[in-house]
């Protein structure tokens, strides 16, 4: 079992997608994201307690007292089959990640004769995501519908074998044959060069920016790129992990520490990381907090959370720059004063690097 998760030992019912109620007590979830996490008891706190297990593994209790995890680690971790599992298809993914969770519910989740309850909304479309599930090999497979919620009820496909052994990678090759046959479906990809590389990221499934590095990030590398070498680098917000493997291939770090609110991207992040053979440690929290304390960090600063979230996210980003230690962070050039008041505010020192729509700011605190 993956060594970042806590103990979980019998499962009657494991959720994919925490739903609102919470668990039953001896229920699983696996979330999609940091919010579904937060629900649970409180997460370690940041570097005092280096064994303890992270956010996105939450501690439980006692054992098999509703244990949560982050759907990157359930994805390579090897969990007790459970005798039913219910699939909250989220809404903003896109069907591409369908075949993803039929092969975990069918290689990690679902016990021998298992019945899987997936819902989800009728803008979904559910009858080509039946249609889906068919081609994927699920059997039995039904529809009812109440109001605007459908439930299509079925049995997973026969796996293969289990995938989790000691001899296996954590992470598949990026080239894959359908779930259905036992490997992981193949995921969207593209490349760009970064700094001296050219790199190769999975990019799918509702993740920011999937077919290209934006243009805030790419202008954030840019200016991380002619930063001195430090030991290990942070990247707040990492989506995919674009700026954490392009820091440590271009040697601007040894490894890389990473956060994100999405699991799903993490999971990518992941697998493009060890792609590169590039070292990185991730965490699903919306707290940059949560990692130790780096020499640099650099942050995309997300501009849809809401204005308090936004000035939480800045005051941490700020403590991470105190001691002088460096931050980099890129904001569209129309929003350069809102964070610029926040980073004068905490009383780092600022230096600014615009580009053509988007500028970085540099950030030192006091020694």
């Amino acid at each position: 079992m993956d060594a970042r998760l806590p103990g979980i030992g019998h499962v009657d019912r494991w959720h994919l997608g925490i739903p609102a109620g919470g668990l039953s007590p001896r229920d699983g979830g696996i979330a999609f994201t940091a919010a579904e996490l937060a629900d649970g008891p409180p997460d370690r706190a940041p570097q005092t307690e280096p064994d303890a297990a992270p956010q996105d593994a939450v501690p439980q209790t006692e054992l098999n007292t509703a244990p949560r995890i982050g759907l990157h680690l359930a994805m390579a971790a090897e969990l007790p089959a459970a005798g039913a599992v219910t699939v909250r298809l989220p809404g903003y993914r896109g069907k591409s990640l369908i075949p993803v969770l039929s092969w975990l519910v069918t290689h990690r989740l679902a016990g021998p004769g298992a019945e899987v309850c997936w819902y989800l909304q009728k803008q979904q479309g559910p009858r080509s995501v039946a249609a889906l599930l068919a081609q994927l090999g699920w059997r039995d497979l039904r529809r009812e519908h109440d109001g605007g919620l459908v439930r299509i009820t079925g049995h997973p496909a026969t796996p293969v074998a289990r995938y989790c052994s000691k001899s296996d990678s954590r992470v598949p090759a990026m080239s894959s044959v359908q779930a259905g046959q036992g490997r992981l479906p193949g995921a969207r990809q593209f490349s760009a060069v970064l700094g001296a590389h050219e790199l190769t990221f999975l990019a799918d499934y509702g993740v920011f920016s999937p077919d290209r590095i934006d243009d805030g990030s790419r202008l954030l590398a840019e200016v991380m790129l002619r930063q001195p070498p430090v030991g290990a680098i942070a990247d707040i917000g990492t989506g995919y992990g674009p700026l954490a493997i392009a820091a440590v291939r271009n040697e601007i770090a040894v490894r890389a520490v990473a956060t994100d609110v999405d699991c799903i991207a993490l999971w990518l992040a992941e697998r493009n990381a060890a792609a590169s053979g590039v070292a990185l440690e991730v965490r699903c929290t919306p707290d940059p907090l949560q990692v130790e304390a780096t020499a640099l960090t650099v942050c995309n600063v997300p501009t849809h959370i809401s204005a308090a979230q936004s000035a939480e996210l800045m005051r941490s980003l700020a403590q991470r720059a105190m001691g002088g230690r460096k931050l980099l962070i890129v904001v569209h050039a129309s929003l350069e004063s809102r964070y610029a008041r926040h980073l004068a505010e905490a009383g780092l020192a600022i230096s600014r690097h615009p580009g053509r729509s988007h500028v970085v700011l540099e950030a030192t605190g006091r020694r």
